[in-house]
């Protein structure tokens, strides 16, 4: 029995380290089982941290980052009716955006994230011909 015990908390370890995110769809992070660094992602709404600005619904808000601007930024962002998601940045800036454009992924602690979730369908997809965008993925028929 303890032996049970033990192997069940060593195999569920792993998965108390784990942090759901929201991040924008990449390169090398669009569609389910992609591993990527979280760290360089331009966009992470965090699920379990807390919004720290001093904003009025700050408690109804979560914790977001972003290096899409100028300067790296924190915020918050929070859910909104019909499926979307607002982002407040630390200089009062707004954004909003539709949460199905995220994926949602497990970051660990050391930064390394895997997609369990993403609207994006790897069949659809082929990697883009242009130059400027090698490495990313175009709908097939559209490049």
């Amino acid at each position: 029995m303890k032996k049970l015990l033990a192997i069940m908390l060593i195999a569920s370890a792993p998965s108390a380290f784990a942090e759901t995110v929201l991040v924008d769809p990449g390169p090398n992070h669009m569609f389910v089982g992609e591993q990527f660094d979280a760290r360089v992602a331009t966009e992470v709404l965090y699920e379990d941290r807390p919004c720290k600005l001093p904003i009025t619904e700050a408690k109804n808000m979560r914790e977001y980052t972003t290096t899409g601007v100028a300067v790296p930024m924190k915020g918050c962002w929070g859910r909104t009716l019909g499926g979307g998601v607002i982002r407040i940045l630390e200089n009062g800036m707004t954004m909003r955006a539709t949460e199905a454009a995220y994926v949602v992924a497990q970051v660990d602690k050391t930064g390394a994230a895997v997609v369990m979730k993403s609207v994006y369908d790897r069949k659809n997809y082929e990697p883009c011909k242009r130059a400027y965008q090698r490495g990313q993925w175009c709908l097939k028929g559209q490049d």
